[in-house]
């Protein structure tokens, strides 16, 4: 492409861009809506194209199967009409400091907004509900560190206090006093995992946390045995 249409259309792109996000959080909401729905279309063209020509890259947006990203939280910027499991890692930790109308899913809505500007204020960072790198490093920052441990070897095929059987595979945390089933975020060396309590524990070391070792080995922990984690709780309302 020659140089001067490359350097025209960045920035064309760059003041659409700009103009987007003055509009109404309504207005954005549709117009992200409108966008996945054309990406779709081209993507089931591109689908029977055959091998003609280069594959049609609809983005980090998009709400149908198979669209959203499995993206880590802190690799991209995210904004209204954005979609990925960063997006559901992102309103799990937003509603684990009470921003209640914050829906646990993978779509950032308008809650989702509401969320991270209200949060954004807080921190005394531009209020603009968009997840750039300085909002991403506030809300880490944000989240207590606590020590944690990892556990397994030994107790496999054991019952949890939750009730589950304990294997080489099961994804969870034990703690103290949370109930079962409650929601957790975990942050470790710029790596999250959601998760959830399955059993109590630890009861060694001061630690708050005990990973199983395959919660510890997505967390690329294993190695560590004992260290700080940053985490966020979702307590789950207890029986009565």
């Amino acid at each position: 492409m020659d140089e001067s249409i490359l350097r025209r259309f960045t920035v064309d792109e760059t003041q659409a861009t700009r103009a987007r996000r003055r509009l109404p959080r309504a207005v954005r909401a549709a117009l992200a809506g409108a966008a996945v729905a054309g990406a779709g279309m081209f993507a089931a063209v591109g689908a029977h194209a055959g091998s003609g020509g280069a594959a049609f890259d609809t983005g980090s947006s998009g709400s149908g199967t198979g669209a959203c990203p499995a993206t880590e939280l802190g690799t991209r910027t995210l904004e209204v009409g954005d979609c990925g499991e960063d997006v559901r890692t992102l309103n799990w930790i937003l509603k684990s400091k009470r921003f209640a109308r914050v829906a646990l899913a993978a779509q950032f809505g308008t809650s989702t907004e509401e969320a991270v500007r209200a949060f954004e204020r807080q921190a005394g960072l531009k209020t603009d509900g968009v997840v750039e790198p300085s909002t991403h490093a506030a809300i880490a920052n944000s989240l207590p560190a606590q020590l944690a441990t990892w556990y397994g070897p030994g107790l496999y095929g054991n019952k949890t206090a939750c009730g589950e059987k304990l294997t080489r595979e099961i994804v969870g945390v034990a703690h103290k006093t949370l109930p079962c089933g409650s929601k957790v975020v975990l942050r470790y060396r710029g790596s999250y995992l959601r998760t959830t309590v399955i059993d109590r524990g630890p009861f060694a070391n001061g630690a708050q946390w005990d990973l199983t070792a395959a919660a510890a080995k997505k967390l690329d922990f294993g190695d560590s045995g004992v260290d700080k984690v940053r985490v966020a709780k979702l307590a789950k309302a207890k029986r009565k």
